[in-house]
């Protein structure tokens, strides 16, 4: 190879190692990283290779080293949380972060996928059967439970009840999730939207700082922004925020721009009628700008926020504690412990797609 491709193939590579994307694959290659460390560790300590030994291995070495460490993987790994075995899933996780990290130390291929020509590739028989085998037996997770009319209504009688009881309860976060919640009644409840779920406390997530987005879009929050909401009057003429506020009765309409959908559809807009009694999108909407304007938050920060302390900083909306709230709510509507909601209410979580 030529020295200027060289150095341009190399360039290369240290960009893609280098470039920003997004807080979830760095978390997925934070995971993979570890489980070829775990793998390297099980190698030299329990397989007997070394730093001199291992670039040595053949191929058909390699594949019957995945195997051994496969099978011991699958016979002694257990969920650290629930201290049930590891699920078929993250075994094979387990052997494509192995399998990667022989091919980087060995230079070999290590192929630990059949080489027939089917369009879609399956794993060698052997890996395969293993995975089966765990999957067969493997105890399904609990599907998510609807949120019920009797949910909605127990949650807006919290609400009333704490808003009795102090002027700005609106600011906290029983409110907000309550106004996130009924606005998604109507949006389809896409806790990404409003909470955060993978950015630690305190920050939210962005479109990552690389090559990959527009510029214009990088470090922008995923969740919903002020600029998303527009909120118009009967004659469907904008109503600027500000005047929304002050006469919220003139709001008939509520358009909704949802930036990014995992979808071709970015940045496709929506329109809401206002509702009538506690289950409407636009009042929702209302009170969500209100908080935001009150708590001074930024149009470049996302709406879902609450205030922290009584001094009106704020923090953003997580969807941890959108699940705690609506388990409150759980046990509100149905007071009786026997209820099939309150047995299950651990599948009562903040939804998401």
């Amino acid at each position: 190879m030529p020295s200027p491709t060289r150095r341009l193939v190399l360039a290369c590579l240290s960009n893609q190692q280098q470039t920003n994307r997004g807080m979830v694959c760095n978390k997925n290659d934070q995971t993979m990283d570890s489980q070829a460390a775990a793998f390297r560790s099980w190698l030299f300590t329990t397989a007997g290779y070394s730093d001199i030994t291992l670039p040595g291995m053949t191929e058909p070495d390699a594949l019957a080293v995945l195997a051994a460490h496969s099978d011991f993987k699958a016979r002694t790994a257990l969920n650290p949380q629930t201290g049930d075995p590891i699920q078929a899933k993250t075994l094979k996780n387990h052997l494509q972060a192995t399998a990667a990290y022989l091919r980087l130390v060995t230079s070999l291929p290590v192929s630990i996928m059949s080489s027939s020509s089917s369009s879609t590739p399956r794993l060698t028989s052997f890996f395969a059967d293993i995975l089966r085998s765990r999957a067969k037996w493997a105890v399904p997770h609990p599907k998510r439970l609807p949120y019920t009319h009797a949910m909605y209504q127990a949650l807006a009688s919290m609400v009333k009840e704490h808003l009795a009881t102090s002027k700005s309860a609106h600011l906290d976060l029983l409110h907000t999730v309550f106004d996130w919640i009924r606005l998604g009644v109507f949006t389809g409840s896409r806790s990404g939207e409003c909470a955060q779920t993978t950015a630690p406390k305190g920050s939210f997530a962005k479109v990552p700082d690389s090559w990959a987005p527009p510029p214009k879009w990088r470090n922008q929050p995923l969740a919903f922004l002020l600029p998303d909401f527009t909120l118009l009057d009967e004659n469907l003429c904008v109503i600027p925020p500000h005047d929304a506020l002050k006469n919220p009765k003139c709001c008939c309409w509520l358009q909704i721009r949802y930036h990014f959908n995992k979808s071709a559809t970015n940045f496709s807009l929506h329109c809401y009628c206002r509702g009538k009694g506690f289950l409407c999108p636009v009042f929702a909407a209302l009170f969500i700008i209100r908080r935001a304007t009150t708590l001074q938050v930024p149009c470049n920060e996302p709406l879902g926020v609450c205030r922290s302390n009584p001094t009106g900083s704020y923090t953003y909306l997580r969807s941890s504690e959108i699940i705690t709230v609506m388990q409150q709510a759980v046990k509100a509507a149905y007071p009786d412990p026997l209820h099939y909601c309150c047995i299950n209410i651990k599948a009562v979580v903040a939804h998401s797609n």
